[in-house]
């Protein structure tokens, strides 16, 4: 099959799930293309995968008049690689490749995933809710990476609508030996014991990640009572304003009173060997479909604390520990029992690995995929 896949800008889960796609379907037999702005190929090399090729369309963040532009670009884009099925990724990517086939005279089978909830309020929650509503419709399939984004789907008109979750890559096992090391290194440079507790959070500094939450949870954890020190750390790139106000919730909170340590580590490529080295696993967002970095800390073995928001539970299950969005206080208790209990960080743990093991891999994910393109693809010729 002739297939091109639409991306917007994407530094995380969703560039990282397209290009497992494009290059497990190419690796299988099938012509892929993909559509997206420069620095998103930078970042991924999709244009490096073998049997892959890349063609530049700058989709920016808002809707405007150069969206008319972009729309003759895309087509022009297609026609050059004439797919039989185009996917976009996104409500960006999503809502052009739209407009664009509609300019079409013979149009490809549309394929849209949902990778997050809108999340606008008043004027901008109404205008997502009818681009929503025109994307459910317009799409031959919707796909969606928790089921809860599939229910919305239906319930705005999609005429098919299936779950199709995006699979973490492998993770690199990390041997005893270089978890410790990478703990060592990272008491020296933030100069904390290297015995103490370590929280570990990996996500970019943004609003949806909910960092304001980790820092009152913090504050409570300081005014317990509690065995031994904790260390809570960030690894991801950041938003500046968002960074700035969680550092100023921060200080503000170490000035009134004892709390534990928090350090933003900033983009790192070592994530898996900050997974080993840490004993707790945090993720506090507002919500998320079926977060990557979770994937990683199942499949690592990690004691879990997360927020049951989007398609977290369903992912988690019994292998972590979930509380309430915005819950700091269940927060804060769960990390205060964690700290004295290191047979429960150990039982989590292993439930988090058996959880981590049936997680469907990356070139399965492909293969399913593959298999309803051709359902698509057979219902036209028929």
């Amino acid at each position: 099959m002739r297939i091109v896949f639409a991306i917007g800008t994407s530094t995380g889960g969703v560039g990282t799930h397209v290009h497992a796609l494009a290059r497990d379907l190419a690796a299988a037999g099938h012509e892929i293309g993909v559509i997206g702005p420069a620095a998103t190929d930078e970042h991924f090399g999709f244009s490096l995968l073998p049997g892959v090729r890349f063609g530049v369309l700058e989709l920016g963040t808002g809707i405007g008049a150069s969206d008319a532009a972009l729309v003759r670009r895309q087509r022009t884009l297609l026609r050059s690689f004439a797919p039989q099925i185009v996917h976009a990724h996104g409500f960006r990517a999503g809502l052009i490749t739209l407009l664009t086939l509609r300019t079409l005279k013979t149009r490809p089978k549309f394929v849209l995933s949902l990778h997050n909830q809108a999340s606008g309020q008043g004027l901008r929650g109404r205008v997502e809710t009818r681009v929503e509503t025109m994307l459910a419709r317009g799409a031959d399939l919707v796909l969606g990476a928790s089921t809860d984004l599939v229910d919305r789907a239906r319930e705005l008109g999609a005429q098919t609508a299936r779950f199709l979750p995006a699979a973490a890559p492998e993770v690199t096992q990390v041997s005893a030996e270089a978890a410790a090391a990478t703990r060592a290194g990272l008491a020296e440079e933030f100069d904390f014991d290297p015995g103490a507790l370590i929280v570990l959070a990996v996500g970019r500094v943004a609003r949806q990640k909910n960092y304001p939450m980790l820092v009152r949870a913090l504050a409570r954890l300081g005014a317990a009572d509690r065995q031994g020190e904790i260390v809570a750390l960030i690894a991801g790139a950041a938003d500046d304003q968002v960074l700035a106000d969680v550092r100023a919730q921060y200080a503000e909170a170490a000035a009134a009173s004892a709390i534990p340590a928090l350090h933003f580590l900033g983009p790192r490529d070592n994530v898996a060997e900050l997974a080993a080295a840490a004993d707790i696993y945090a993720l506090t967002s507002v919500w998320e479909a079926r977060a990557l970095v979770l994937q990683e800390a199942l499949m690592t073995g990690k004691a879990i604390v997360a927020t049951a928001t989007g398609g977290t539970a369903e992912l988690v299950g019994d292998a972590g520990m979930l509380i309430d969005d915005d819950d700091d206080a269940a927060f804060a208790a769960a990390v205060a029992e964690l700290a004295v209990d290191p047979a429960r960080r150990a039982e989590l743990g292993t439930r988090a690995r058996a959880r981590g093991a049936e997680l469907p891999a990356e070139r399965e994910v492909a293969e399913e995929l593959a298999g309803l393109y051709t359902e698509l693809v057979s219902a036209q010729v028929g």
